[in-house]
């Protein structure tokens, strides 16, 4: 009787297996072919590009006599073809600067709240401490002289070097060592941590005049200038000084929340894309009508530019100072795989009255003032002057 012998099941699904995987690479091969050929994902120039960095890649390594770091080869690589475009508003950020972006943009960073320079004698002199910070709640003041991070004697090191040894310690609690004016050592106990810091300070001046300095349109500058703006109506301001000199711009959506806050129904702002498609932000009738002044120098750029050429155009505001920068363009930032990102230009700005602030070269003063180098800001009170 012929024997019967059952399959080898373990085989034939082996083969099965196989014939499966061999199918699976060749459409994936096949397809990837495809959409380089027609130029979907990533085209045969991108191919051809990449191709090429790999060859100068392997050239420095094979032949250039001196060190070369792989992220420092490719981090240069990846600025330079930003930087080809000639626009100083577009830019390649590694993975650690864009982390700083990030929370720069948040108006926040992380350290211990006290901002240090290095003094005539190369030593690391605190020239300001954010109130409510760990310097501050440890008893660092104006004019102390930091000696020691955590045991290590920082003498040596440059500013950066400083900044990072201290975000080395975030969340953990460290010993600084500073010697006071007179020379007096003392250690205080702190810990690195994210801070936030409010964009918007102000104050009552001349009895009725409200002083706003709004540093930067980041997260939270319009929140936080219109409550400074209702508290000092409250302590009996009748007109307003809003301060942008040095404001190097920052949030569409704060710029306009704040323009919607204080002007009257209308166009506020005009952006345009790439194919000239508009979008227009407007106003509602609800605004602020008391008597206002915006003061402005030439490093007032982006948002606040736009923030003192919409109250120009309104005739809401008397624009005192320097002649402004002229940037109307607005850029976007795109995270890379790697951490990295670009931010490059992709929109223009037009004011409400449909101006190009780049290609008129910026904002003039109503009232054109300079500062002559003494310790009178003379644009303050010619902004006094202009409130009737």
């Amino acid at each position: 009787m012929k024997k019967f012998k059952l399959p080898d099941f373990n085989k034939k699904i082996k083969l099965t297996h196989l014939i499966i995987a061999c199918l699976v690479v060749a459409a994936l091969t096949a397809v990837l072919t495809y959409m380089a050929a027609i130029g979907g994902f990533g085209s045969r120039q991108y191919l051809n590009d990449a191709k090429k960095y790999v060859e100068i890649e392997k050239i420095i390594n094979n032949y250039y006599i001196g060190d070369a770091e792989e992220g420092t080869l490719y981090n240069s690589a990846a600025a330079a073809m930003v930087q080809s475009l000639n626009d100083k508003w577009s830019y390649y950020m590694s993975a650690e600067e864009y982390e700083a972006y990030k929370l720069n943009t948040s108006n926040e960073y992380t350290g211990i709240g006290a901002s240090v320079k290095i003094n005539n004698h190369g030593e690391f002199e605190v020239f300001a401490v954010e109130s409510g910070t760990p310097a501050a709640e440890a008893g660092i003041e104006v004019g102390d002289r930091i000696i020691k991070v955590d045991g290590q004697d920082v003498s040596d090191l440059d500013l950066e070097e400083l900044s990072t040894l201290i975000r080395s310690k975030v969340n953990k609690d460290f010993t600084v060592v500073v010697a006071d004016k007179k020379g007096n050592e003392s250690t205080a106990t702190l810990a690195c941590e994210k801070i936030y810091i409010n964009p918007v300070s102000s104050s009552l001046i001349d009895g009725n005049i409200g002083y706003i300095k709004i540093k930067n349109f980041e997260a939270g500058a319009s929140e936080n200038t219109q409550k400074a703006i209702e508290q000092l109506i409250s302590a009996g301001a009748t007109s307003f000084i809003f301060d942008v000199r040095n404001n190097p711009g920052g949030l569409l959506s704060e710029l306009v929340d704040l323009l919607d806050y204080i002007l009257p129904e209308g166009e506020l702002f005009i952006s345009i894309d790439k194919e000239g498609n508009e979008k227009i932000e407007t106003s509602d009738k609800v605004s602020l009508k008391n008597e206002m002044v915006v003061l402005v120098n030439a490093d007032t750029y982006s948002a606040a530019e736009f923030f003192a050429a919409a109250l120009q155009e309104y005739n809401w505001a008397t624009i005192v100072g320097d002649h402004t920068t002229g940037k109307a363009r607005s850029q976007v930032t795109i995270e890379l795989s790697d951490g990295s990102a670009v931010h490059i230009s992709t929109r223009k700005y037009l004011t409400p009255s449909r101006v190009d602030l780049s290609e008129v070269g910026g904002i003039s003063p109503d009232v054109s003032v300079a500062l002559d180098g003494t310790d009178t800001d003379a644009q303050l009170e010619a902004a006094k002057n202009a409130l009737s």
